[in-house]
């Protein structure tokens, strides 16, 4: 009856009872310094009701506003004690300070009572105010034994007498539904043994296990050391495992602090507990500090990676966690986890939650990731979204780079476009030296947001980590489900060796990354040592209660495509250094190893991925990725597994067939950007009034090595049949652009100036030829009206109904648009007129149309048409071709305003380009 009434206390009642225990205890006080309650009797009763009420006042003011009577006492502790402690301590001071001031200034006499009493006052409300909530504590564990069945109970040996076993003991003593009986703790520290901790007696040592089971009948072993490594489980798993005892244990210190269990949970010992290793030091102020209040943006969200991020990401209190992924099973499955934990961090904290936007999206469609974007202002980008299957994306190559590779373009895009402060790519330690796509494809991956990082001046980096334990892919899963069936696991090589770490680990390290970000930097977790698949295979069977060879066998299948025996950590010519964080290693030169010319490379690579163009893929990776040597990637038709180097010698020995002439055509184009052998030369625009200089057309020239210069005509159809020509005119307007830029700083041009560009059919119906025509214009910093770009006429005549959007968008841009007018057959253009009479700026006609019809009929007729509707629409009319003298005498008769004149060298310091202007105009006589 008194242990329920004990337990049924609430704060409301501890109030009560501390104005009785207060209002007596100066009276026992006095009694005790006087020695006897007579001599109390004889002061005055005023007097000591005055010092009763003060000292009242005093106690329960302090212990009301310092939040004493909100705090529940059935788990109080020693947190709990020394809480007491101060609090009385405190009050015990300020009443000594009041009841000096009260003695030297009150009207009432306090001269009688001793000095001491405000002290003993304050030892004995600490005694009757600890005594009587630890009483309540107390009580709860009677309570709690006495309904234990210990009957039932079985005898239970706990390795390891630290803290985490102290607190396994008990949260057994208080759980009443466990048949647990603690008997002994065993340690190896010497100054435990034989001493008593919680009542239990540290009996002996660790490989004193089995002896002690044997003498005390122990029927459990449950492992209470969760920071020790891996290792040493593995060692005193041995041990156990001897005495045929089940043996369970606490999980690592790295799941207790992710928050995924409480330090007194017990299960069934798990692989990753034989792989466990010294957790990371994890910087929660400043990582707290980084995300609290924010938009943070995680791509995979419905990965292990991602979401493990967006769990430990929504502790830390952000304004708003964005998770996309492509998988709407995995996206829900996350979304309902993480409604669960905000519900019980935030909302029976009544503190704000974080929004919790799930987004299904596939990283390649620039369009639908740009809306989120959009919609939702990001201000954090996790990037963890990447296919790492090996065999599977040396099977299907083209999917490897168009989701890691265009993934991570389009991310940075948007990051860049959307002005993102912070970036964290996730690579894999497979993007060293790698032998396969998925590695390759990484690496690309990691110098995009490299270099993005050092040209923007932005907070992106890359963390690159082993495999994980327990993730998508994994080999433990594998493993799990062939001990299920009865075996045997199947491993392709006795000697291969892997890099492992928990998923907890990797989201430590991400969130370090973060932390550590200055703008391009490469992070590596330290490793330690690898594991032979083979070994954590036996492991797995040990664990699993079965034994090698006689319960479940090992069978080896060989080596997989793409797979190698030993996982590298290290580019050559990277410089490892540590950081803060000793666990963390920094590639100090990360952001400066990278390929040369490597958007373009990797429009190139895209482009080849898209037209599923295997071949091309696994050459242009030979060339985009130091140290990337193809091993058993491709298939040719009759099953024979073959190298990108070995494609194209196969190829080569059937030099006759067309298919292997283009493909070789084309292989030579790419190694010719790659050799930089392709160059934007210039052709000048004057007047032909006075040889004016108005403007620049760009042309592109191939210098190659045994057949001198050549011109695009020769080249550019193999580019626009293959998709080259997207990423090489992308990087011909930004060529163009920053050309056109730099003469306009080194020379006072006119503002009307302009550079003009030629667009293929393809490039014109481009999706993101406006989106991309823009960027390029931002990133030069050149003004819109200083671009002119050419659409062919007979693009115009074939889509009519697909162009005049595009022309409209890009005239709302700002460039300026011209019509290359190159044939014979006569084109109106008052089709346009009816939409804008100021769509077009200019029309270019080559020379030898206007020589081919010269002095004739149908000729005066062609060119009066042109020329009629050019000027109705306000187009300027350039002739191009134009080299000699009596050419531009012809031209001067028709009245033509503008000509192209020579060629001249790719580009050149604006003094030298003045002066060669002005040697066409002196040579115009003979030759402009």
């Amino acid at each position: 009856m008194i242990t329920d009434n004990l337990l049924n206390l609430r704060n409301r009642h501890f109030f009560l009872i501390d104005l009785v225990i207060f209002s007596l205890t100066p009276l026992l006080a006095l009694a005790l310094r006087l020695d006897g309650f007579l001599p109390v009797f004889q002061i005055k009763a005023i007097a000591i009701m005055s010092m009763i009420v003060l000292f009242i006042a005093i106690k329960l003011g302090i212990l009301y506003f310092a939040g004493f009577y909100k705090q529940y006492w059935q788990y109080a502790s020693i947190g709990e004690l020394i809480n007491i402690n101060k609090l009385i301590g405190l009050t015990t001071i300020i009443q000594t300070i009041g009841f000096s001031i009260f003695s030297e200034y009150h009207s009432l006499s306090f001269n009688s009572f001793p000095r001491s009493l405000p002290l003993i006052d304050g030892i004995l409300s600490l005694l009757f105010v600890g005594g009587l909530r630890f009483s309540v504590r107390v009580t709860d564990r009677k309570k709690q034994l006495s309904g234990k069945k210990i009957e039932q109970s079985e005898n239970l040996l706990i390795v390891g007498a630290g803290f985490a076993g102290v607190a396994l003991v008990q949260e057994i003593k208080r759980a009443s539904n466990v048949s647990l009986e603690p008997v002994a703790f065993v340690d190896d520290d010497p100054g435990k043994l034989n001493l008593t901790i919680e009542g239990i007696t540290v009996v002996g040592k660790i490989v004193q296990i089995p002896q002690i089971v044997s003498s005390l009948n122990i029927e459990q072993i449950i492992i209470a050391m969760p920071s020790v490594s891996g290792q040493t489980i593995r060692e005193i798993l041995a041990i156990c495992q001897t005495t045929g005892i089940k043996t369970r244990t606490l999980p690592g210190l790295n799941e207790i602090l992710s928050g995924h269990v409480k330090l007194g949970s017990i299960r069934e010992i798990k692989i990753e507990d034989l792989l466990r290793r010294q957790p990371i030091p994890t910087e929660t102020k400043r990582v707290l500090m980084l995300l609290e209040g924010k938009r943070v943006l995680v791509t995979g969200g419905g990965g292990s990676i991602g979401s493990e991020l967006c769990r430990q990401i929504l502790k830390c209190g952000p304004a708003q966690i964005i998770f996309i992924g492509h998988g709407e099973n995995s996206i829900f499955n996350i979304q309902q986890e993480l409604e669960r934990i905000a519900e019980e961090i935030y909302t029976r904290k009544q503190i704000k939650k974080p929004v919790l936007t799930p987004f299904i999206a596939e990283l390649r469609h620039l369009s639908r990731l740009e809306q989120a974007f959009n919609q939702y202002r990001p201000e954090i980008i996790f990037h963890a979204a990447a296919h790492k299957h090996v065999p599977l994306m040396e099977l299907n190559a083209p999917e490897a780079i168009t989701n890691n590779v265009i993934g991570t373009k389009n991310i940075l895009e948007l990051a860049l476009k959307y002005e993102i402060e912070q970036l964290v790519m996730i690579s894999t330690d497979k993007a060293v030296s790698p032998t396969n796509v998925m590695g390759a494809s990484k690496r690309v991956a990691e110098m995009l947001v490299l270099q993005a990082a050092q040209k923007n001046g932005k907070k992106f980096s890359v963390v690159r980590f082993g495999n994980v334990l327990g993730s998508r892919g994994s080999v433990i899963p594998t493993f799990q489900r062939q001990i299920a069936e009865g075996g045997p696991i199947t491993i392709t090589h006795p000697d291969i060796c892997r890099y492992f770490m928990t998923i907890p680990e990797a989201v430590n390290l991400v969130l370090q990354a973060a932390v550590l970000t200055k703008c391009g930097e490469l992070f590596m977790l330290d490793m330690g040592k690898p594991v032979k698949i083979v070994d954590l295979a036996k492991d797995l069977i040990r664990v699993s209660g079965y034994e090698v060879d006689k319960d479940i066998s090992i069978n080896f299948t060989g080596l997989r495509p793409g797979e190698k025996l030993f996982e590298e950590l290290f580019i050559e010519g990277e410089e490892y250094q540590p950081t803060e964080n000793k666990k963390i290693m920094i590639v100090k030169n990360a952001s400066k190893i990278t390929t040369e010319n490597l958007g373009l490379k990797a429009e190139i690579l895209v482009q080849a991925a898209q037209d599923n163009d295997i071949n091309s893929i696994v050459f242009l990776l030979e060339q985009l990725v130091t140290g990337y040597k193809p091993s058993n990637s491709i298939m040719n038709s009759q099953g024979n597994i073959l190298s990108g180097k070995e494609i194209i010698s196969e190829d080569e020995s059937e030099d006759d067939t067309p298919s292997v002439i283009f493909f070789k055509a084309k292989n030579e184009l790419i190694e010719a950007f790659d050799n930089q052998d392709v160059h934007v030369y210039y052709q000048p625009i004057m007047l032909l009034e006075n040889f004016e200089l108005v403007g620049f057309e760009s042309l592109l020239r191939w210098q190659h090595p045994e057949r001198d210069l050549i011109s695009a005509g020769e080249f550019i159809g193999i580019a626009e049949e293959t998709g080259l020509i997207i990423p090489i005119g992308w990087w011909m307007i930004e060529e163009v652009c920053r050309q056109m830029k730099i003469w306009q700083n080194q020379l006072d041009l006119s503002p009307t100036m302009t550079v003009s560009v030629n667009l293929s059919k393809k490039q014109f119906f481009h999706p993101y030829l406006c989106d991309k025509i823009l960027q390029i214009l931002q990133k030069t910093k050149l003004l819109p009206n200083f671009l002119k770009l050419e659409i062919p006429e007979v693009v115009i005549k074939e889509r009519m109904d697909l162009i005049l959007p595009i022309l409209l968008r890009l005239k709302n841009m700002g460039v300026q648009l011209q019509i290359d007018y190159n044939s014979p057959v006569y084109f109106s253009l008052n089709i346009f007129e009816k939409f804008s009479n100021n769509l077009f700026d200019s029309l270019k006609v080559n020379q030898s149309l206007i020589e081919q019809r010269e002095n004739t009929e149908e000729n005066n007729y062609f060119l009066r048409k042109v020329m009629y509707e050019s000027q109705s629409l306000g187009l300027h009319i350039i002739v191009t071709g134009v080299e000699t003298a009596e050419q531009v005498a012809r031209l001067r008769k028709l009245k033509l305003e503008y000509f192209q004149g020579n060629l001249f060298s790719k580009p050149i310091h604006g003094k030298e380009l003045m002066k060669l202007i002005e040697a066409q105009k002196n040579d115009v006589p003979e030759a402009v």
